[in-house]
């Protein structure tokens, strides 16, 4: 098959055509929400199933097992029941997570695409070559379809390839830089992997052939079967983007450069496997409950704050702000006023489960705490701080409220009020707005898709002022799709340059480290940024990690992550 990402000769429909290839009318809540949302957009239409039957009908879970036992063994049979009741065991555990609600339930996709039609491909005995007959290549052909998505995991034959302009799309619910095999979501769990990957392809006729249009990361999450959900998820909206782009541009976007495999084909995990799986779970859970309710001790954040730039700072030196009892400081940034420094934090309370923003006086080595400068019914954290027309505005994270919003400052530091709400439902963290050549930005973290998940998608807008409520989304933006870059950690402005600070996510960890990017262009239709320094938590002996920097030339802060009690 050739590479089909020229632009193919334009379709006849005003809308673009898409088709589900499927292997029962019985699906994911996956398939089936894309299903329902290609019945809803002006620009495209999911019209048919195309459903491919095999010669011989799915014996079900039960009759595999047992063909598979007859194959290859009592043992795997075993092993097939095993891995059955972790996914059980994980999907219970996963019923009030409201994100991933029915992740293993099938629902009936006729209900909402009417029209379909079946192929019966004749498979060859290595399973790996599927022919189809003159007259059922015949019928899709005539369907006229820009697109058929592959939403199930039976192989293809390089004529249903073919049948449409933009080819066939599919789904590797793992980077295939590093895991290939399944199941999707286990093993970047099993290894403790930072990062959990999807690529979206057109396929192509060869063996595990594909041209990689999309691929993302975000931070791996504490077990499998919630990994596995947000793979899904995540990559659910990043098909329907793709979907927009082509009903749009007429065209696949350029396909990413292919990079030579090291790490063997994975499969279902091994008895010996999923036992240590198991272990690790469980151990994990139970270390947990014992240090946060019998020991009353967790991971805990702290700010420092050391005199100087933020090229100057020497971190393992830095002045430890004392935490409140029960409390954890976290995300400062500081500012200056009436020729003092002053430091405003995410104050979080470990009883309310919430936080609010809090203000500290620098001096010296010395940090007086002042008290609340805004406390909300919902969450607040990220207090960044800018000035215009001679007044100090905060935009703080206000994710629990779905929206972004402005603070004017009233009386410095304790007295704000509600300026502006910039956007409203909407799911942001860390949002920081700055102005660099008549310009004025506002750099994001949306949730799009619905996730819980804000690491990896970084969102850019601009505007003609920072008190607009009508932004405009940049045209390369998202500009990342990856945990170990994506979500906001602070900025530096030092001279001409603009240096954005990202967090670095570890394996269900939030603040591994953090990245210095530089911003080398910036403007309406390009973004560019270099990174120049990371911080890793070794360099601050005995803390885990940290996730945020600021410095305003005079003072730079930081938080840091340790273990310890949290009463004291």
């Amino acid at each position: 098959m050739s590479n089909k990402n020229s632009t193919p000769p334009e379709s006849t429909n005003t809308k673009l055509k898409v088709g589900l290839i499927v292997d029962s009318e019985f699906v994911s809540k996956y398939v089936s929400e894309l299903a329902e949302w290609g019945q809803t957009q002006n620009d495209l239409l999911i019209s048919h199933l195309l459903i491919q039957k095999t010669e011989h009908p799915r014996p079900g879970k039960i009759g595999n097992g047992i063909l598979s036992s007859e194959k290859k063994g009592f043992l795997n049979l075993i092993r097939l029941i095993s891995f059955a009741l972790i996914t059980k065991v994980e999907n219970f555990r996963m019923r009030g997570d409201k994100h991933y609600k029915n992740h293993l339930k099938l629902f009936n996709l006729k209900k909402i695409v009417a029209e379909s039609i079946t192929v019966t491909p004749l498979i060859s005995k290595t399973g790996f070559d599927y022919q189809y007959s003159v007259e059922d290549i015949q019928k899709v052909k005539d369907l006229d379809f820009d697109v058929l998505i592959l939403c199930c995991s039976e192989r293809l034959g390089s004529e249903l390839l073919q049948s449409s302009r933009f080819g066939v799309i599919s789904f590797q619910h793992a980077d295939n830089r590093i895991n290939r095999g399944g199941p999707p979501g286990f093993w970047e769990v099993y290894f403790k992997q930072d990062n959990t990957g999807f690529i979206i392809q057109q396929l192509t006729d060869t063996l595990d052939g594909w041209n990689v249009l999309i691929r993302e990361r975000f931070t791996t999450r504490a077990y499998f079967l919630l990994n596995q959900a947000a793979l899904y998820t995540k990559g659910n909206f990043r098909l329907k983007q793709l979907l927009l782009d082509i009903a749009t541009t007429r065209a696949l976007p350029a396909a990413i450069d292919s990079q030579p495999y090291f790490n063997p084909l994975f499969e279902m995990p091994n008895l010996i496997e999923q036992l240590k799986y198991i272990s690790h779970i469980g151990f994990t859970i139970s270390f947990n409950g014992i240090r946060r309710f019998l020991l009353n001790r967790d991971h805990r954040w702290g700010v420092a704050f050391m005199n100087g730039d933020w090229k100057s700072l020497d971190m393992w030196r830095a002045n430890k702000i004392q935490n409140p009892p029960n409390h954890f400081l976290a995300d400062p940034f500081v500012i200056r006023e009436g020729n003092r420094e002053y430091c405003f934090v995410e104050d979080f309370d470990y009883m309310r489960r919430r936080a609010c923003i809090c203000v500290y006086k620098l001096k010296g080595t010395s940090a007086e705490r002042l008290g609340e400068a805004i406390v909300e019914p919902f969450h607040m954290s990220f207090p960044y701080l800018f000035r215009f027309d001679s007044k100090i505005y905060m935009c703080p994270e206000t994710a629990d409220n779905n929206d972004i919003r402005l603070y004017e400052c009233v009386k410095f530091p304790l007295e704000w009020k509600l300026s502006k709400v910039l956007m409203s439902n909407v799911s942001a963290v860390d949002t920081m707005i700055f102005e660099r050549d008549g310009v004025w930005w506002l750099f994001t973290n949306i949730d799009y898709a619905n996730s819980g998940i804000y690491g990896s998608e970084l969102f850019v807008f601009y505007s003609d002022s920072p008190l607009r409520e009508e932004w405009h989304s940049h045209p390369k933006s998202p500009i990342a799709f990856d945990s170990a870059q994506g979500r906001n950690a602070g900025i530096v402005f030092d001279d001409k340059w603009i240096y954005r600070v990202s967090q670095k996510q570890g394996f269900n960890s939030y603040g591994k480290g953090l990245s210095i990017n530089k911003i080398t262009v910036l403007n309406k239709a390009e973004y560019l940024e270099t990174e120049v320094c990371s911080v890793e938590p070794q360099c601050f002996p005995k803390f885990y990690g940290c996730h945020h920097l600021h410095s305003n030339g005079n003072v730079s802060v930081f938080d840091y992550l340790r273990f310890g009690r949290i009463d004291c």
